[in-house]
């Protein structure tokens, strides 16, 4: 059953009114596990991380050997080797915080998870089998690749997203499941992407949050980490 665009506009004013509610969660920490598979082959990566919703987030990965993550919503990135005393920076708007997980759920961001803010346009909205279907399409500097995206939603919350190609193909597939409770928010643990590079090659990433803490239960000292003033910057 499809239902006029000016329904999803009711809906994201109920995500509006209830992002005060929201922002009573002021950081988190987590630990990260993350396991990519690729032609029979599985890499897993292991990371624990602070995330500010001022927007700093930083990222320890223990190994093979360590390795700190800095960045922040101006899309700021730097890469601190603790061992080697080198940090390599870089600016782009895909570093930016604004376009994790933890921004779009804390701040209220799950009505769309920031396809508006990236210039897709809602096209259709429609209800099937208890669950809300809205369509995306794409704007024009992305129209090459992408033609639009499906969005799915299971009461409040995000379940899927689907990316198309022009030609019909889809090219990426992202669940949200295991919810569980961030202060008043809802949060999913698990996120698993698919990326088909080809009809018979796809890449696949399932990545787990563990031990969430926010507020005064983080203990974590990740958001105070300092890299040294005399670290070599690499260009």
């Amino acid at each position: 059953m499809s239902i006029p665009v000016s329904y999803w506009k009711l809906f994201v004013a109920f995500f509006v009114v209830n992002q005060l509610i929201a922002q009573n969660v002021r950081k988190v920490s987590a630990t990260m596990t993350m396991r990519t598979a690729h032609k029979g082959k599985t890499i897993n990566t292991r990371a624990e991380l602070c995330y500010a919703t001022s927007g700093r987030m930083v990222t320890l990965f223990p190994k093979p050997a360590e390795l700190y993550v800095f960045n922040n919503s101006n899309g700021e990135i730097k890469v601190f080797d603790p061992t080697k005393n080198t940090v390599l920076q870089q600016q782009n708007a895909t570093y930016s915080t604004e376009t994790t997980q933890f921004f779009y759920f804390l701040h209220n961001r799950k009505a769309d998870l920031g396809l508006s803010s990236m210039g897709f346009s809602l096209s259709q909205t429609k209800f099937e089998d208890g669950l809300m279907i809205s369509t995306w399409k794409s704007p024009t500097p992305m129209a090459k690749s992408i033609k639009r995206v499906e969005l799915v939603h299971k009461g409040q919350n995000p379940i899927f997203m689907k990316y198309i190609d022009p030609s019909e193909r889809t090219i990426k597939k992202v669940y949200y499941y295991e919810y569980t409770k961030l202060g008043s928010v809802d949060f999913p643990q698990t996120i698993t992407q698919i990326d088909y590079v080809t009809a018979k090659d796809s890449i696949i990433t399932k990545t787990a949050y563990g031990a969430l803490k926010i507020n005064e239960q983080v203990t974590s000292t990740l958001l105070d980490f300092v890299i040294p003033a005399n670290a070599k910057i690499l260009k």
